[in-house]
C-alpha cells in the first residue's frame, strides 16, 4: 500500500471516528428530544455535547489514573446504551425473557433453529426500517442542500487534499511538544509538562487510543479534520441564524475558496494546534447565546419564567461551548469574551434587563468552573504550571506573581463549585429552589428601555468613531494581515469599507428597532466584535496593551468576516422582501451562490492549495511508518538516530538518539571513544538534500558534501544544529560517518531506504555483543 493511500484511509478513519463519537452517539441519545429543531441546530447540539463529554471523560479518568482503551470504550458505550434504553423506553427485561423463553423451547426441541433465526431477522429488519425512515426524513430535509454540500466538500479537498497526499510531516514547529503531552496521557500522566489547557490533547489521545492509530499519525492528519469542521461550524452557525436557505453556503465557500485572504490568516490551519482546535467551539457558543435571547424573549412575552425552560437549555449549550474553548486555548475564550461584549452592545435593549442578565452571568460562571476545575484540582494536588502560563502573566506584568494568582484562582474555583452545589442541594430540599415553578416577571419602565437602546447605539457609535479615527493604521493592518489586495488603493477600499459598514449598521438598526426582531441585534453584535478585533489587530501600532499577537488576531478576524457579511446580506434581503416571500428569498440566495461559483472559477478567484507539514521529509515519515510496522510488538528493541522530530513520534514504541548528540560523542576521536546503542536494531536517518526547516533560511541550503563535512560541528543548543546551513554540516558529517562505517561492516550495515533526497541505514546487532559506533570518519 502506498503512503498516499494509507494517509487517505487513516484520514477517513479519523474523520468518521471523530464525527461518530462526537455527533453520531449523541444523536442516538438525544434525537428524540431535539428532532423538532432544524438539522443544522441538531448537529450543533450533538457536536457540543459529544466533545464536552469525551474531553471531560478523558480528564476525569486521567485524574484517577484509570484511562485505558477499555475504560474509554466502556464509559463511552455504556452510558449511551443506558440512555437509549431509558429515553426510547426499550423493554430490555421483557426482551431478555422472550429470548430466554425461545431458547428454552429450542432446547426442548419445541422451536426450530430456523424459527428462532427468523424471529431475530424480523427484529433486525424492524430496526433497519426505523433507521431508514430517519435517514429518509433527513434526506427530505437536506436534499436541496446536497449539491452545495458536495461542492463545499470538493472545494476543501481540492485546496487541502494536496497536504494529505504530498506533505506528510508536522505543520508547525511546536507540534512535537503537543505530541509529548499526548504521550503523557497514554501513560496516565495528565499535565506531564505542567498545567495547561488540554482539550485538544484529550480529544486526540481519545481518538488515537480508541481507533488504535499512532499518536503522531493523528497529529499529522487531524489538521484537515479540524479545518473541515471549523468551516462547517461557520456554515451551521449561518444556517441557524439566516432565514434564507442557501445564503450560508456563500459565506462558507467564500471563506474556503476565495484567494483574497492573506496567507497568514489561514496558514495556521495546516497544523494540529490547540488555538485552531478551540475555534471549533467559538461559533456554537455564540449561536446558543444569540438563540437564548430569542427564546427568552418569547418566554417572557408568554408569561413563562422558569429555571427549566428552553432558554436555559440554550444557556447550557453556551456554558458547555465556552468551557470547551477555555479547555482548548485561552485565546479562544478571549475571542468569545470579545464577541460577548459585542452582544452586550447589539442586544443592549434586552441584556441589561433582570430577566436576561443574571442568567447569562450564571451560565458564564458555570462555563469557567467546568473548564478550570480539572486544572484547579491538579494544581492543588501538587502539579506545577506549564511555562506558557508564566508567559501569559508576563504580558500583563505579573509574571512574578503567577503561582500566587493561580493559587487564588484555584481556591476560588473549588470553593465556588462546592458552595454552589451545597446551595443548590439545600435549596431543592427546602423547596426554595424549583426548576418548574413560574416566578413573577419583572418589567422595566419604557424610559429605561429607551435608555438601554440608546446606550447600545452610543457604544457602537464610539467603536465606529475609534475605528474611523485610526483608519489609516487599521487599513494598514488589514492589508498586512487580512486582505491580499495587491493593488491596494487606500481611498477606494476605504470608501468601500465605509459603505459596507454603513449599510450593515443601517440594516441592523432597522431590523432591531423598527421591525421589532432580533436578527439585526445579532448582526450589530458581530459587527461590534469585528470592529474591536480590528482595533486589537493593530493595538501595538496604536500604543494600546497587546492582548494577543496580530498573527493570531487575524485568524479570528478573517473567520468572522463571512459571518458578518452573510448576516448583513440575509437581513437586507429580509428587509427588501418585508420578511415575507420566502421562495423569492431562496431564489435570490440560490442565484448569489451560483454567481459566486461561476465568477470565481472563470476569473481565477480561487485560493491556491495549502496544508500539510513540511517540517520533516516525506521519506522520514515513510521510514518511520515502515519501521513501526516491521517492529510491531517489539517495543524498546530498536532505536532511530535522527534529528529531534522522531523523538516524540516513536517514544511509546522505540528509542531515539539525536544526530547531533551521536556526532558530538565521537568528536575528536581516539581509541577510548565508545558509542553503544543497546537495542537489537538501529536505524540512521540522513538527508542528502537537507531540509530548509520551517523555510527559515532565505536561500538554498547546500547538499551534503565533503566541503560541508569539513566545517566545525554546530552547537547542539536547541534546534541550532538543524537550522539553515548548519543542517547541511550535520547531515554531511553523518553521511560520511555512514560511508566509513559501511566499509568496516559491509554485510551488516545495510540500506533500509534510499532516494535522491534521503537515505536510511540500519544494522541488526546482538545486544550482548554491541557494535561500537564511534569511529574515525576523517572529519571528527
Amino acid at each position: 500500500m502506498s503512503m498516499e493511500t494509507l494517509n487517505v484511509i487513516q484520514f477517513i478513519e479519523l474523520l468518521i471516528g471523530f464525527l461518530g463519537f462526537t455527533v453520531g452517539l449523541p444523536a442516538l441519545v438525544f434525537y428524540k428530544k431535539v428532532k423538532h429543531f432544524q438539522a443544522s441546530v441538531r448537529f450543533l447540539i450533538y457536536f457540543v455535547i459529544g466533545n464536552f463529554y469525551i474531553i471531560n471523560l478523558v480528564q476525569v479518568l486521567e485524574l484517577v489514573y484509570a484511562s485505558y482503551r477499555i475504560t474509554l470504550i466502556l464509559f463511552t458505550i455504556l452510558p449511551v446504551i443506558i440512555a437509549v434504553i431509558k429515553i426510547y423506553k426499550i423493554p430490555v427485561w421483557s426482551y431478555i425473557k422472550k429470548i430466554g423463553s425461545e431458547l428454552y423451547h429450542y432446547i426442548l426441541r419445541e422451536l426450530g433453529f430456523r424459527s428462532f433465526l427468523r424471529h431475530r431477522l424480523k427484529e433486525v429488519c424492524k430496526a433497519f426500517k426505523f433507521l431508514l425512515r430517519q435517514a429518509v426524513r433527513l434526506l427530505k430535509e437536506l436534499w436541496l442542500d446536497l449539491p452545495f454540500l458536495c461542492i463545499l466538500i470538493y472545494l476543501i479537498w481540492k485546496i487541502c487534499g494536496d497536504g494529505i497526499l504530498n506533505n506528510w510531516g508536522y505543520g508547525a514547529s511546536d507540534v512535537p511538544v503537543h505530541n509529548y503531552w499526548i504521550n503523557g496521557l497514554v501513560e496516565n500522566k495528565l499535565y506531564i509538562a505542567g498545567i495547561y489547557p488540554m482539550g485538544m490533547h484529550c480529544m486526540l489521545y481519545y481518538l488515537a487510543t480508541v481507533l488504535n492509530i499512532p499518536v503522531y499519525v493523528t497529529l499529522r492528519l487531524f489538521w484537515l479534520v479540524q479545518y473541515s469542521m471549523i468551516v462547517f461550524m461557520l456554515l451551521l452557525f449561518l444556517k441557524g441564524c439566516c432565514k434564507t436557505k442557501f445564503l450560508p453556503y456563500l459565506g462558507a465557500i467564500g471563506f474556503v475558496g476565495l484567494k483574497y485572504f492573506m496567507e497568514i490568516s489561514y496558514s495556521r490551519f495546516e497544523a494540529t494546534l490547540p488555538q485552531e482546535f478551540g475555534m471549533l467551539y467559538i461559533l456554537p457558543a455564540i449561536y446558543f447565546l444569540l438563540e437564548y435571547f430569542k427564546t427568552r424573549k418569547a418566554e417572557l412575552e408568554n408569561g413563562e419564567n422558569k429555571i427549566r425552560c428552553c432558554s436555559s437549555w440554550n444557556l447550557l449549550g453556551f456554558s458547555m461551548s465556552f468551557s470547551l474553548t477555555l479547555s482548548s486555548h485561552f485565546y479562544d475564550s478571549i475571542i468569545v469574551g470579545i464577541i460577548c461584549v459585542g452582544i452586550a452592545i447589539g442586544y443592549s435593549a434586552w441584556i441589561w434587563r433582570r430577566g436576561y442578565l443574571f442568567r447569562i452571568i450564571v451560565s458564564g460562571v458555570i462555563g469557567v468552573l467546568m473548564a478550570l476545575l480539572p486544572m484547579a484540582v491538579a494544581f492543588l494536588t501538587g502539579k506545577e504550571l506549564q511555562g506558557s502560563m508564566y508567559w501569559a502573566m508576563s504580558i500583563i506584568g505579573l509574571k512574578d506573581y503567577t503561582v500566587l494568582v493561580f493559587r487564588i484562582i484555584c481556591f476560588a474555583v473549588v470553593a465556588t463549585t462546592i458552595v454552589s452545589i451545597v446551595f443548590l442541594i439545600r435549596g431543592i430540599k427546602k423547596k426554595t429552589i424549583s426548576f418548574t415553578e413560574n416566578r413573577p416577571i419583572h418589567t422595566e419602565a419604557k424610559v429605561l428601555l429607551i435608555i438601554f437602546k440608546l446606550f447600545g447605539v452610543l457604544l457602537l457609535a464610539v467603536l465606529l468613531f475609534l475605528g474611523w479615527r485610526e483608519k489609516e493604521i487599521v487599513f494598514w493592518g488589514l492589508s498586512q494581515y487580512v486582505f491580499d489586495l495587491t493593488d491596494f488603493n487606500w481611498m477606494l477600499y476605504a470608501v468601500g469599507i465605509v459603505v459596507i459598514v454603513g449599510i450593515t449598521v443601517l440594516v441592523g438598526i432597522v431590523q432591531s428597532y423598527f421591525m421589532k426582531n432580533m436578527e439585526g441585534a445579532a448582526l450589530l453584535s458581530l459587527l461590534s466584535a469585528e470592529v474591536m478585533l480590528g482595533i486589537i489587530l493593530v493595538s501595538d501600532k496604536l500604543g494600546l496593551p497587546v492582548l494577543m499577537e496580530n498573527y493570531r488576531v487575524c485568524v479570528y478576524f478573517s473567520y468572522l468576516i463571512p459571518a458578518v457579511f452573510i448576516l448583513a446580506l440575509d437581513n437586507l434581503i429580509g428587509i427588501l422582501c418585508f420578511n415575507r416571500f420566502i421562495k423569492i428569498q431562496k431564489v435570490i440566495a440560490f442565484g448569489m451562490v451560483i454567481i459566486l461559483l461561476g465568477y470565481s472559477t472563470k476569473e481565477g478567484w480561487m485560493k491556491k492549495s495549502f496544508g500539510g507539514g513540511d517540517l520533516e521529509m516525506n521519506e522520514a515519515i515513510l521510514c518511520t511508518t515502515n519501521i513501526l510496522k516491521d517492529n510491531k510488538g517489539k517495543n524498546d528493541t530498536w532505536t532511530i538516530v535522527s534529528e529531534n522530530d522522531e523523538l516524540q513520534m516513536i517514544e511509546l514504541y522505540g528509542r531515539h538518539k539525536e544526530t547531533i548528540t551521536f556526532l558530538e560523542q565521537m568528536e575528536h576521536w581516539n581509541q577510548t571513544k565508545e558509542i553503544l546503542i543497546p537495542t537489537e536494531r538501529v536505524y540512521f536517518y540522513i538527508e542528502k538534500k537537507p531540509l530548509n526547516y520551517a523555510d527559515e533560511y532565505e536561500g538554498k541550503i547546500p547538499e551534503i558534501s565533503e566541503k560541508q563535512a569539513q566545517k566545525a560541528l554546530p552547537e547542539s543548543t536547541g534546534m541550532n544544529a538543524y537550522r539553515g546551513k548548519n543542517r547541511s554540516v550535520t547531515m554531511s558529517r553523518m553521511y560520511y560517518w555512514a560511508q566509513e562505517f559501511q566499509k568496516l561492516y559491509p554485510n551488516e550495515f545495510k540500506v533500509y531506504f534510499e532516494d535522491e533526497n534521503f537515505v536510511c541505514y540500519y544494522i541488526e546487532q546482538n545486544v550482548y555483543r554491541l557494535y561500537n559506533f564511534a569511529i574515525d570518519y576523517r572529519y571528527n
